[in-house]
């Protein structure tokens, strides 16, 4: 099988499967493996949800939880981040509840909102909820945003971690105790290469990065390891007008 990694998809529903459709991806023959933030920014994150979740029946596909996954949660549950407002402009989590509830104007219904929400899209919610932090196969390791340098065996990094962590991660490429090629979204490409046009993916000596910052105006990248394990990718331009 090909194995075709997508990370930080945002909402961007209609570039999603514009992605999937130019890469030909086959639900039988290839394994599809997600990397999280499926929500927040773009126009359709219910929309990206209930695709996901009806993939996820097939045991081809692969899906893991990122940060912006779990602040939706948190903002579900009246448990907001006191340093990442879920409304504020940057998160982008306003596109996200009024994706879920169209009808949402300010925060003097936000509770009704909240609760309007969890009922209506009860299955959705439980999905998103139980999302693993990763996921491995006999070469790769696949995660959201990294896994903790500090630990000899990378698995008890924590669920933080696996989700939010950033240059602590990263930096530390080509001295992780490690085997197997970390791949992971969550830091836009453009701030790994350390050059703010390239948002293709980044590959490091143990590690490759492939977000694309479809949130910023980019792209939504697709990671392509072929059966003889060579890397390819593509680039999907915002389709979601």
């Amino acid at each position: 099988m090909r194995t075709i990694v997508i990370s930080d998809i945002h909402g961007y529903y209609q570039t999603f499967v514009s992605l999937l459709i130019n890469v030909s991806y086959s639900p039988s023959n290839d394994q599809l493996v997600l990397l999280g933030d499926y929500v927040d920014g773009g126009p359709a994150s219910l929309e990206v949800v209930r695709m996901i979740q009806l993939m996820s029946k097939n045991s081809n596909v692969r899906i893991i939880g990122g940060n912006h996954d779990e602040m939706f949660i948190r903002w579900l549950d009246d448990d907001d981040y006191p340093r990442f407002r879920y409304r504020s402009h940057h998160i982008g989590g306003l596109q996200t509840i009024r994706s879920f509830c169209p009808l949402f104007q300010s925060e003097k219904n936000e509770s009704e909102t909240r609760n309007y929400i969890q009922q209506k899209y009860s299955h959705e919610i439980c999905f998103l909820r139980n999302l693993p932090s990763y996921y491995e196969d006999d070469n790769h390791i696949y995660v959201h945003a990294g896994i903790d340098p500090k630990q000899n065996d990378w698995k008890l990094t924590s669920r933080r971690n696996f989700r939010w962590i950033r240059g602590r991660f990263y930096r530390k490429d080509g001295s992780l105790p490690i085997s197997k090629t970390v791949i992971f979204g969550h830091e836009a490409c453009s701030q790994l290469h350390g050059n703010e046009e390239n948002f293709t993916p980044w590959f490091g000596r143990q590690m490759i990065g492939i977000d694309g910052g479809i949130k910023l105006g980019k792209y939504l990248n697709a990671l392509i390891i072929e059966q003889s394990g060579e890397y390819r990718s593509v680039s999907m331009v915002n389709m979601d007008y």
